[in-house]
């Protein structure tokens, strides 16, 4: 190691290609103090430490401590003066000279050149200077490189003997300034010049570094980026540049410039940027504490960081605070309202329930909740709700196909409002896909059904299933449409083919239990109905009318259409036992069926009907009552709800209950009338019921409105005795006495008749018999009392005359009904089996003997039922006249 005050030129250099050592002799003669030490060994990327040029001797060490401490003074007052800007001209050889004395005289008188420069190994400083005779090695320092240098080493003694700073060269100085040297522009060197330049040509700024500045230089150099520090090394290394340039960019350095002016300068000399990488700067610790507590620095790396981070978790947190109440928080709340409301339906609070809808549906919209809402409002059967729902739907979603379809559906099967069905599918789902199978399918059906009151509308529905066969080719959901399409135009001759199509292998052709349901009932009316004109010459094809009603149940046994239609053709056939037991079922599967349609409720009519007939047939008055109450349920349901106009095929349901009323409960007579009203108000008033309507009115004592039904009866059908008994007593309870007198003549001549065809009358022993002698007692009596009062209302005593004979007759009459056919004894008055009382003989005595404020007596009684026989003679087993006598008719 060299001693305290020993210059150690042998630092790492960058190498330049030339011998930089110098002599270890020399070197170790000057005792430099360690205090003084010129630290040029910094790591100088190029140089290499030499052991060789460390050591000297301590006299010659002495001696260069000394000329360098005047130098480092020398450099230091330069350094200050070019910092201020007074710097003067480069020191001559003569003051650098008094000051180095020993350094100048460096063989001059050789042509040798001495190399005094000490070149930063980091920065590639190329000092350079000529040798010529008389010429200071350092009066060519330029840290601009430019061409103020030292020439060539050439001639100069480099042997053994020469000293260390003879032998000091700059290498590839020759490549810098010789002639083959490019030029910078404004400036000529001295060999483009022809000869050496000399000081007073070119005033260059001479650089001192003291041990500091190079310690800065060197420091501030390391503390740069890569790229920075490696392009600056080429400038000064490589680049032939202007010494003012090279200057500036020497000062910079010392004075520890920040890497973005470095950086600048750099771009400037070497006319491309020198990029620096973004927040790259190195301060020294002093300035870092300065910048630190500084209030933009604390403002921007630890307010702003933090107020960064807050910001990002705030805006985290605000986010997750939508996305969770958009599309969690709403939904679920959405629906929690939704359900609400949909539970209030069944409890008959639409309006709240609607009301909560919209509430949610303002909140978020779920589609789903309006086909629930729709639906449960179509089941309650409010319409109007649900077609509010429907449309709501299709107006956010207009392509929601199965929203229309449910729609048309409704409206269809529901209120068979067949026009807007057919509009919603056509512009619903038609519109967007003309040849949609489920829209065709849809108006095909539609169509279907209107065709039922507007027969023109089932070529629409041909139409479409045509187009379905055409674009989807022979497929059976379409073909088994096609099949209802001609049983509903009553084409029998397409029917059949298509019969035996579904029907020859079952397994394979599938077929839906309706359809076969709707064929077997088509087939039976077919094969029973009554021909009016040319018959269907395919009628004698028909057959296999149970296997397709058996089929059908078996497909679906909860189809009640199957169960009806198999139910009449046991009846067709008299097996009333399997009848009644497949009408039960079929009422049991029309209670649970879940769509209901024009058709079905026909269909479930004409059971309630049915089942009720057979159940009063049986006897079981009281099922029978509850089963047709339900039917006229239903019914009015179903005008209330437009499925169905009054018909007389209904108003049987009234006049079945009416019957019960009539005959089987006595004295309710204004119940049953109400009935009957009911049934002739849906244009069901048959002669029978007209008859029972004026026997009702006849029993309430309301003898005109009884008189107008009788007559209308008889003006219908020719009378029988029962209709004209009703006729004579209702027109004497008129007092209309000829009419009265009319009819019991007329009713006289047939009993008359009917006892020509007996020899004898019987009627102990024959129950026709016995009839038909209470008849003519009867009508003998009442006759008799008609002519009674013809004589007091025209004087003519012909009418008593007959009038006598008559009571005799009739009370003839009387006293052999009323004798025991064992002891032939007449039967006494307490004898409860006698027909009354002998109204004959009291009357023919007050002719006789007349007695004060005495009327003649009439038998009152009339037939329940003018059909003969009736039905209900055998279900209800008492006297068939009516036995209740009304308070005696008092003429005024």
């Amino acid at each position: 190691m060299p001693g305290e005050g020993e210059l150690n030129l042998d630092a790492e250099f960058p190498d330049f290609g030339g011998d930089a050592a110098v002599s270890g002799e020399e070197v170790a003669a000057a005792d430099v103090p360690d205090t003084d030490e010129l630290a040029l060994d910094a790591d100088f990327p190029g140089f290499e430490s030499s052991t060789e040029s460390q050591s000297a001797s301590g006299e010659a060490g002495d001696e260069v401590g000394d000329d360098f401490g005047a130098m480092n003074g020398l450099l230091d007052g330069l350094t200050d003066d070019i910092e201020t800007g007074q710097a003067e001209e480069p020191t001559t050889e003569a003051d650098f000279g008094d000051a180095f004395p020993d350094m100048v005289d460096m063989n001059p008188e050789e042509g040798g050149e001495a190399e005094g420069e000490f070149p930063d190994p980091d920065i590639g400083l190329d000092l350079s200077q000529e040798g010529d005779a008389g010429i200071d090695p350092f009066d060519g320092f330029s840290p601009d490189g430019g061409e103020a240098g030292l020439s060539s080493d050439e001639g100069k003694d480099t042997g053994p003997g020469s000293s260390d700073m003879d032998n000091f060269t700059l290498p590839g100085i020759d490549d810098l300034f010789g002639g083959n040297a490019p030029k910078i522009a404004g400036m000529e060197t001295g060999a483009a010049a022809g000869g050496p330049i000399s000081p007073a040509e070119e005033v260059v700024e001479e650089i001192r570094l003291s041990e500091g500045d190079f310690d800065r230089l060197r420091n501030t150099l390391s503390g740069y980026p890569l790229n920075l520090r490696i392009a600056i090394e080429e400038i000064i290394a490589e680049q032939a540049i202007a010494p003012n340039l090279m200057s500036s960019l020497i000062k910079l350095l010392v004075r520890s410039g920040s890497a973005k002016e470095a950086s600048s300068l750099a771009a400037k000399i070497l006319g491309k940027p020198v990029p620096i990488p973004k927040g790259f700067e190195k301060k020294t610790g002093e300035e870092l504490e300065a910048e630190q507590a500084s209030f933009p620095y604390i403002f921007v790396h630890k307010f702003l960081p933090v107020l960064r981070l807050f910001l990002v978790i705030a805006m985290l947190a605000a986010s997750l605070f939508y996305l969770g109440y958009e599309f969690i928080y709403t939904p679920v709340h959405a629906n929690s309202i939704y359900k609400q409301g949909y539970e209030l339906i069944p409890t008959g609070s639409y309006a709240q329930a609607n009301e909560r809808f919209n509430r949610a549906f303002q909140l978020h919209r779920q589609q789903d909740w309006f086909y629930k809402y729709a639906e449960a409002f179509r089941d309650e059967r409010q319409y109007i709700y649900a077609e509010e729902k429907y449309d709501q739907l299709l107006t956010h979603y207009p392509k929601d196909k199965k929203g229309a379809l449910d729609y048309a559906d409704m409206e269809t099967n529901y209120l068979r409002n067949y026009a807007k069905a057919d509009r919603i599918i056509r512009l619903n789902v038609l519109e967007y896909s003309i040849d949609d199978r489920e829209g065709l399918l849809a108006l095909g059906d539609n169509n279907l059904l209107w065709g039922e009151i507007d027969p023109s509308r089932y070529e629409e529905a041909r139409s479409a299933y045509a187009r379905l066969l055409e674009r989807y080719g022979w497929q059976d959901p379409i073909v088994e449409r096609m099949l209802r399409y001609f049983i509903r135009v009553d084409n029998l001759g397409e029917v059949l083919p298509l019969q035996q199509y579904f029907m020859s292998d079952p397994k394979k052709r599938k077929i839906s239990a309706f359809t076969l349901a709707e064929l077997g009932g088509y087939l039976l009316d077919k094969r029973f109905e009554e021909v009016r004109g040319v018959p269907d010459e395919h009628i004698g094809q028909i057959g296999n009318i149970r296997d397709v009603l058996i089929q059908a149940v078996q497909s679906d046994p909860r189809l009640p259409e199957a169960h009806y239609h198999l139910a009449r053709y046991y009846d067709h056939f008299g097996n009333s036992l399997e009848e009644r037991q497949t009408l039960e079922i079929a009422a049991r599967a029309f209670d649970i069926a879940p769509q209901e349609s024009t058709q079905r409720t026909r269909y479930r009519l004409n059971t309630q009907r049915r089942l009720g007939e057979m159940l009063i047939n049986s006897r079981e008055f009281f099922s029978a009552e509850e089963q047709l109450i339900k039917g006229i349920d239903i019914y009015e349901d179903a005008l209330d709800r437009r499925f169905l106009t009054r018909s007389p095929e209904f108003g049987q349901l009234y006049s079945d209950l009416g019957d019960l009323e009539y005959f089987t409960k006595s004295g309710n007579m204004p119940q049953a009338l109400e009935y009957y009203l009911l049934a002739e108000l849906n244009g069901w008033a048959p002669p029978e019921i007209q008859y029972r309507m004026g026997s009702a009115y006849y029993q309430q004592g309301q003898w005109a409105p009884a008189l107008d039904r009788f007559f209308a009866v008889s003006s219908t059908q020719a009378p029988n005795r029962r209709l004209l008994n009703a006729l004579g007593n209702v027109s004497y309870m008129r007092g209309d006495y000829f009419h009265a007198q009319g009819y019991y003549n007329r009713l006289l001549d047939l009993l008359d008749t009917e006892r020509a065809r007996f020899p004898m009358l019987m009627p102990n022993d024959r129950p026709e018999h016995l009839e038909l002698a209470e008849r003519m007692m009867v009508v003998r009596n009442n006759l008799a009392v008609t002519l009674e009062a013809l004589t007091k209302a025209t004087g003519n005593r012909n009418y008593r005359s007959r009038a006598l004979g008559l009571y005799t007759e009739s009370a003839r009459a009387w006293d052999s009904l009323t004798r025991n056919p064992d002891t032939m004894l007449r039967a006494g008055a307490g004898d409860l089996s006698t027909p009354g009382m002998n109204l004959a003989f009291l009357n023919s005595r007050n002719t006789l003997y007349p007695e004060p404020d005495y009327e003649p007596q009439l038998y009152i009684q009339i037939d329940k039922d003018m059909l003969e026989p009736s039905a209900w003679e055998d279900l209800v087993p008492q006297d068939f006249r009516l036995t209740d006598v009304i308070e005696p008719y008092r003429p005024r």
